[in-house]
């Protein structure tokens, strides 16, 4: 379970970049993919390359590049129906990387995947505890 709940957890990092780029339009979206291509990092790889595309973007366009970084967190955050409890001057890798550990210790599934695969949304219950007995007066 926890190699599909990384693999979904890569797949779901590309897909926010992608729809953090689809949003700031076709030429921006071009343009990154060519510069992260020209430096072997292809679309796939981005999530396990991450702070590597981070670095070629923050190369090519400056502190704009922080916005995508900061757009593709909080989309991945809401994927995962977590609340965004960081700024845009925070450590946004930091971010990325507890989200990550988190996703595995608590097997949480992004909601794309629970709306596509029925395996990754199995969740089992959870056991309560019958709480105290009452007492006889």
């Amino acid at each position: 379970m926890r190699t599909a709940l990384v693999t979904t957890f890569h797949e779901t990092v590309n897909f926010c970049f992608n729809s953090v780029l689809e949003t700031m339009g076709t030429s921006v979206r071009d343009v990154v993919y060519e510069r992260l291509n020209s430096r072997g990092i292809i679309a796939s790889d981005i999530s396990s390359r991450f702070e590597d595309a981070v670095e070629v973007l923050n190369e090519s366009f400056g502190g704009s590049a922080r916005i995508i970084v900061y757009k593709t967190l909080v989309e991945l955050y809401q994927q995962y129906g977590m609340h965004v409890d960081f700024t845009y001057q925070d450590s946004l890798m930091d971010h990325m990387v507890l989200l990550r550990e988190r996703v595995v210790m608590d097997h949480m599934v992004p909601k794309r995947a629970q709306r596509d695969d029925s395996v990754l949304s199995y969740r089992p219950a959870l056991v309560q505890s019958p709480g105290p007995t009452p007492r006889s007066r």
